[in-house]
């Protein structure tokens, strides 16, 4: 009986984290600004790093395509937590739209968007591996979303730099 009860806390936990990190589209802003709304068609300008030089790089990144493909791609962060992301033509690229549902959540007082990618029809809830990175800054118009990674024995970073 002891296990169930267990259960049941756990489960009704997972549940209400899952629906507090996916439920909003506002963020409070990194620089002290109030919060900012991230909702809205987002398109990817550059993509640098921290801890490694990007070149001859080669990384697959959101296990879909290598990062040179997410250059010029558009983000369409819907409010309702719905989204895509399309990746345009390009070298060892598969252009198209991959739908996506996305939120933002502060952890530990850090800004962070997630996303799940949505395969044909299935809910978010039944999906559960997705994507975090940290929100580095964002303004009405801007927004650096930072991914860490680990590669050759250390934390590595790609920042993704995105515009309205």
């Amino acid at each position: 009986m002891k296990n169930k009860g267990i259960l049941a806390v756990t489960a009704f936990s997972f549940i209400v984290l899952l629906f507090s990190a996916c439920s909003t589209s506002k963020v409070a802003n990194p620089e002290g600004k109030g919060k900012i709304k991230i909702n809205g068609t987002w398109t990817v300008q550059n993509i640098d790093f921290e801890g490694i030089s990007g070149k001859g790089f080669k990384v697959t990144v959101f296990d879909d395509a290598p990062y040179t493909c997410f250059v010029g791609s558009q983000w369409n962060l819907i409010a309702s937590g719905n989204g895509s992301y399309t990746l345009p033509s390009g070298q060892d690229c598969v252009p198209g739209e991959r739908p996506i549902f996305w939120g933002v959540a502060t952890e530990n007082g850090v800004p962070t968007f997630s996303f799940k990618k949505m395969p044909g029809g299935v809910k978010p809830a039944k999906i559960t591996d997705g994507y975090k990175m940290t929100v580095k800054s964002v303004t009405d118009n801007s927004l650096v979303l930072q991914d860490d990674i680990y590669f050759e024995g250390k934390t590595i970073y790609i920042n993704y730099h995105l515009t309205k």
